[in-house]
């Protein structure tokens, strides 16, 4: 049914009461002005061989539907198939603890669900999901077409395979899509019309026709999370966290988030950088004072190229003078040469004879090893015995006559019987010797080959040991040579390590300094002896002058403690009028009875005490003294005060007598002592000059000797090394002897196993041919047997017709049997018994003369032995001989060759990256190796110096450089260096150094300067953009909470019992942590852009704070949906409500009210994701009477005016609801779609009960 006549049948049944006014109603875009009347519909769904199996049913969709049946029939699953051709994925269709999608509505590989919806051009087209061929995962195809039975049917009605799907649409000349969809995300972008921001262009062009092609929405007007709106109605969830992502999606089309794009390293970077910049321009006025320093390096390293060329020229000098020395050295190594030949060879000769007496004494043993081996195997097999039974064989022999006789005698008349049976018996048992005699000829024959070929194996092993003995010999001598030589260079270097050369011109240089020395010594003596008794008199003459001194402080102080006596005395004369010794005297002239014997002497000349006369007491505070026996103070007393008066001037006047004696003493003391000072002195100076002269000499001394010490320690050091480098070839050579001796003794071994080997394998074959022999003659044996036992039976059977007496006659056979079968077993043993014999007489005889053999050749081996030990001796007294007089022509040349290593050492490790100048022609007398090492030093010093003045400048320069790493600055300066290194054939020094500064400073600076500006537009640009952006977000956010609340003030005046519905939709931005530092980032950009410079320190501040609320995953970065805050609010019969999440929005009254409320809010959220696209919705809702009919029809009518279509399930439907859908199911037990009408009697207006007709679709 068309979508009017739908719209139209609802308002019918509207009341007149429930009409609302048509701009109330209305979506906040007015979407009955916006939609045209040509829109994307839904129209069927149709089930090929799904739910109902081998059936085709169709579920018309336009206009409605209800469904029904008694519940567990399935009508809610049915329902669920609408949600699928939305973008709802078919895992999300079933409710967990279900079958799979596939398992319930796709079971089969014929089976099929189809979604026709219409275009607005009137077209139709179609969405086929069917299985994949592992039954996994749905597949879609879309096809232009509207639907045809015969696209699932094939002709002979058979249901189409899905894998044959695609080429059934190609026998009907059906146009379809190119590729079947196989991704539900690539689905939901073509029926939804939009593209993933992270699929690649070719993907996104794909989609982007498709949906062009099959979409169902028009271009440019994407329904982007219409699945999650259509899930979150049909389940009744409203999931806040899908409601915040369709607004986010909304308000920036589809961009999930922003952020500052930039690499962190580089934000990081430039205030990094910033400080480097800043901090290097601290230190420009530091480079001239450096370029200073290096003029005077350069100098001193002038004079330094023009040493070494002093030291080249002495060098061939000392070369040339060694070489004398060597001749003769080389001489003697020569002569030590040919000896250790002559000597090599008679001990190699005498080698050779030891091995092989060695060998003989090895095969001795082998073969007395072997005779005991074969003593033992004849006592094993009891050879004795069996010789003790084969002497009886004559008496065996006799008594099987007798017994045969017997047997004939009792044989009597049945002879002729007997002989003829014995002929025939006789004739196979000789047929058996003839064979066995033979069989043991050929074995015989074989055992003679088997001897031959044992021997012939054993000469062909031999010779292989002799052969590789040969070839190894060369090999042997040669090591065996090299150990030797080597052991020679080892002694040598072993006597240049206990005795190294010593110089015989620094040992004389010593002597005379020692010399020399001695003499400073004497003079040295002399000196101390002299300034010690100058010493003593000056020492002697003070100590006289410090006693005088001492005199004179004691009659000093003295003179001074009597003038103040004296001075004491006068003032108690006459005393201070404001005294109180004055008062007592002139008010009290009776004190001196009882006051001066208490009173404090030093209270009396104070004055401040302030004395005063009153009346006098009994006591003194309280206490009463007895004062007859107490002496009064000295100033009481007149006369007495004047006599103290005369005896202090009398003794002060004898004291300045001394004093003056002992001053005149004093004087005369210092004038002597200035003497013997001034004497002390030139004593001193002259054992000074004593002093350094023998110091002079001694530190000469210590130089040569240090010298000397040096030379001897580099000459150990050297033949250490040279000791330790031979002993380690000496120990691999012999390392190479002990694996060539083990290779040799290996090879051996292998040649016995091959040899073993051989033998066994000789064995094996001779024993396989032995023992074929006889198993042959036992087979011809036991044939013979059996024909001799069948002749017998027949004897013994012929016999008996004859009357003979078998029994005894068999028994006397028998008997005769057995003697002739232990003659038969004596004759078997003829071979071991010869083997025996030949043993005893030949082989046991051998062992004296083996044994003889065996003592010959220890002999001999001991012998030889004896005669290398002296040969050895011999060489070893020669060779050491020689080496001592080889040792002597080498102390004798290393005065130059230590001389030569010397200033080949100076040379190489001092001066070889100095070029020499070319000033000198020949060798200088006066160039001694001590004198120029002294000039060296005295040259490197002020290099040292220079050097060190030219380092400290570049440190800080360096510093200033490498202060911030990984900084510009720091990555040039580090470039530079790294670079210079690459091209110098040198180390770098502080010179070019000092020239990459100077170059920064030159060149980098305004580049550097333009860099960080330039940066800093970029960083501080982007961040001024997000803040731009989020400010953009909080806009267009706020519009969108105005619309929706517009939206929901309008609908919610559609249902009586709702009022006031609102929703509060807001944004986190200002929460945010960076917020407030990105807003000042954004003001302070603007003035520093305008200045055209770097920013200040206050900027870079602000990017230091950005930089640590920097999220180390994801950087600055701003998720539109996190932003999103959704909260709302209802008044339901005057009770306002508030909801925050999806549970309080559940619970937030009936779940009809709820219902309803969500419905309201998905409304306003679907509005927003349609905008003003040509598409008649379909919503699912469940249990449509949760809500009573009155909010039915204007839930109906709602969706109606907002082009949505309802689809609905309950299991006990009535009239008055039914009649609002155009569609109305009822599923059976089978789950068959039959369909429902409803029959009207009467006037419909009239409020009767109205019946269902039912009959199957």
């Amino acid at each position: 049914m068309p979508t009017d006549q739908h719209t139209q049948s609802l308002f019918l049944l509207q009341d007149e009461s429930a009409s609302t006014d048509e701009s109330d109603v209305a979506t906040p875009g007015e979407p009955d002005e916006r939609l045209p009347e040509a829109l994307y519909r839904l129209l069927n769904i149709h089930l090929v061989d799904s739910l109902s199996k081998g059936r085709v049913q169709t579920m018309a969709v336009d206009g409605g539907v209800a469904l029904t049946g008694r519940n567990g029939q399935g009508k809610t699953s049915l329902l669920a198939l609408a949600l699928m051709f939305s973008g709802v994925e078919p895992t999300d269709v079933v409710s967990k603890g279900k079958d799979s999608f596939i398992d319930y509505y796709l079971p089969n590989q014929t089976s099929y669900i189809v979604y026709e919806y219409e275009v607005p051009d009137g077209s139709r087209r179609l969405v086929v999901a069917y299985s994949n061929s592992t039954a996994d995962r749905v597949r879609y195809r879309f096809v232009k077409s509207e639907f045809r039975r015969d696209m699932f049917v094939s002709d002979d009605n058979q249901f189409i395979l899905n894998r044959d799907f695609r080429r059934r649409l190609a026998e009907l000349r059906i146009s379809c899509a190119d590729r079947q969809i196989d991704t539900y995300l690539d689905y939901r972008c073509i029926i939804q019309g939009w593209q993933p921001h992270h699929a690649d262009s070719n993907q996104r062009r794909y989609l982007a026709g498709m949906s062009a092609e099959y979409g169902f929405t028009s271009y440019n007007r994407p329904l982007r999370h219409l699945e999650k709106l259509t899930k979150g109605m049909f389940s009744r969830q409203a999931n806040f966290d899908d409601l915040q992502q369709v607004v986010a999606d909304w308000v920036f089309e589809g961009k999930p988030s922003v952020g500052i794009h930039t690499d962190r390293t580089r934000v990081e970077n430039w205030p990094r950088d910033y400080n480097a910049y800043r901090q290097i321009m601290t230190i420009e006025h530091e480079v001239v004072g450096a370029v200073t320093v290096r003029e005077a390096l350069n100098a001193a390293h002038e004079r330094v190229r023009e040493l070494k060329e002093k030291f080249l020229i002495l060098r061939d000098h000392l070369e040339f003078s060694q070489a004398a020395k060597d001749n003769e050295r080389t001489s003697l190594e020569k002569f030590l040469s040919e000896r250790k030949n002559e000597h090599e060879a008679a001990a190699g000769d005498l080698i050779r004879q030891i091995a092989e007496a060695h060998h003989q004494v090895g095969q001795c043993e082998k073969d007395l090893h072997r005779i005991e081996r074969e003593r033992q195997a004849f006592a094993d097999a009891q050879v004795e015995d069996k010789r003790s039974r084969a002497a009886q064989r004559e008496l065996l022999i006799d008594e099987a006559r007798r017994i045969d006789e017997q047997y004939r005698l009792a044989l009597g008349a049945a002879s002729d019987i007997q002989t003829q049976y014995d002929a025939a018996i006789n004739e196979e048992a000789r047929r058996h010797q003839i064979y066995h005699a033979a069989a043991l000829t050929k074995i015989t024959e074989l055992n003679s080959a088997h001897r031959v070929e044992l021997d012939a194996a054993a000469e062909c092993a031999d010779k292989d040991r002799r052969l590789y003995d040969s070839s190894c010999e060369a090999e042997r001598n040669r090591i065996q040579e090299q150990i030797d030589v080597l052991r020679g260079q080892v002694g040598r270097d072993e006597e240049r390590v206990n005795n190294p050369p010593t110089d015989p011109l620094l040992i004389n240089a010593i002597e005379l300094k020692q010399d020399s020395l001695q003499q400073a010594a004497a003079v040295l003596r002399v000196a101390e002896k002299t300034v010690s008794a100058k010493d003593q008199a000056v020492d002697r003459l003070q100590a006289e002058s410090a006693t005088l001194d001492l005199q004179i402080q004691l009659h000093t102080k003295g003179l001074s403690t009597q003038s103040e006596k004296i001075q004491g005395i006068q003032r108690s004369h006459a005393p201070d009028p404001d005294s109180l010794l004055h008062f007592l005297r002139s008010t009290r002239s009776d004190w001196g009875v009882h006051i001066a014997k208490v009173i404090n002497p030093e209270l009396l000349h104070r004055t401040d005490l302030h004395p005063q006369t009153v009346d006098t007491s009994q006591s003194l505070y309280g206490i009463t003294l007895e004062l007859d026996f107490v002496a009064p103070v000295d100033e009481a007393d007149d006369t007495l005060l004047q006599e103290m008066l005369a005896e202090a001037v009398a003794e002060r006047e004898a004291l300045q007598i001394q004093l003056d004696l002992a001053v005149a003493q004093q004087k005369a003391l210092r004038e002597a002592i200035k003497a013997a000072v001034t004497e002390l002195t030139l004593a001193r100076a002259a054992l000074g000059r004593a002093q350094n002269d023998h110091a002079a000499l001694d530190t000469e001394i210590r130089d040569v000797r240090k010298e000397l010490q040096r030379k001897r320690d580099t000459a150990v050091s050297d033949a250490v090394t040279a000791l330790s480098a031979r002993r380690a070839q000496l120990e691999s050579a012999i390392g190479v002897q002990r694996e060539f001796n083990d290779r040799h003794q290996q090879r051996h071994i292998e040649l016995a196993s091959l040899a073993t080997a051989k033998r066994e394998a000789i064995d094996k074959r001779f024993g396989l041919s032995a023992g074929q022999i006889n198993t042959a003659i036992a087979d011809h044996e036991t044939s013979t047997q059996n024909a001799i036992k069948t002749l017998r039976k027949q004897q013994d059977a012929a016999l008996s017709e004859r009357g003979a007496d078998v029994e005894i006659l068999n028994a006397l056979k028998n008997h005769s049997q057995q003697l002739r079968d232990d003659l038969e077993e004596i004759n078997g043993w003829t071979d071991l018994l010869n083997q025996w014999h030949h043993w005893l007489t030949v082989v046991e005889p051998e062992i004296p003369a083996i044994q003889e053999k065996l003592d010959q050749q220890q002999a001999l081996h001991e012998q030889l032995t004896l005669q290398l030990s002296a040969v050895e001796e011999t060489w070893t007294r020669t060779k050491r001989e020689v080496e001592r007089q080889i040792s002597e022509c080498n102390t004798a040349a290393s005065i130059f060759y230590k001389d030569f290593l010397a200033v080949e050492s100076t040379l190489r490790d001092q001066l070889q990256e100095y070029t020499p100048t070319d000033r000198h022609e020949k060798y200088d007398v006066a160039w001694q190796a001590t004198a120029l090492r002294t000039a060296l030093g005295a040259c490197f010093q002020e290099l040292h110096d220079a050097d060190g003045a030219l380092r400290a400048k570049i440190k800080g320069m360096r510093g200033a450089f490498s202060a911030i790493a990984l900084s510009p600055p720091a990555t040039y300066f580090s470039d530079r260096l790294s670079n210079l290194k690459d091209e110098l054939p040198r180390e770098i020094t502080p010179s070019d150094v000092l020239g990459v500064v100077e170059d920064w400073f030159t060149h980098q600076h305004e580049q550097s300067r333009r860099l960080l500006i330039a940066d800093a537009r970029t960083i501080f640009g982007e961040i001024q953009g997000l803040h731009r952006e989020l400010k953009k977000f909080c806009d267009r956010l706020a519009r969108f909470n105005t619309a929706m609340q517009s939206h929901l003030s309008r609908s919610s005046k559609v249902f009586d019992s709702l009022t006031d519905l609102q929703i509060s939709i807001v944004s986190a931005v200002e929460d945010l942590n960076y917020w407030s530092i990105i807003k000042k980032i954004t003001d302070d950009r603007d003035q520093w852009i305008k200045d055209g410079d770097l920013p200040d320190e206050y900027a870079v501040d602000h990017l230091r704070a950005l930089l640590n609320l920097w999220d180390i995953k994801n950087g600055i970065n701003a998720n539109f949906k996190s932003l999103v805050s959704i909260r709302g609010a209802v008044r339901e019969n005057g009770n306002l409500r508030q909801f925050r999440n999806r549970a309080e929005l559940e619970n937030i009254s009936s779940n009809g009210l709820s219902y309803l409320v969500m419905i309201i809010l998905f409304l306003g959220f679907i509005s927003k994701v349609r905008g003003n696209a040509p598409v008649q919705l379909t919503w699912c809702v469940d249990e449509l009477r949760a809500i009573d009919a009155q909010n039915v029809v204007s839930l109906c009518n709602y969706l109606g005016e907002n082009h949505i279509t309802l689809c609905t399930a309950f299991p006990d439907p009535d009239a008055e609801t039914l009649i609002l859908f155009a569609n109305k199911y009822k599923l059976d037990s089978e789950r068959r779609l039959v369909h429902c009408e409803l029959v009207i009697e009467g006037d419909p207006e009239l409020d009767e009960p109205l019946e269902i007709e039912v009959e199957d679709v």
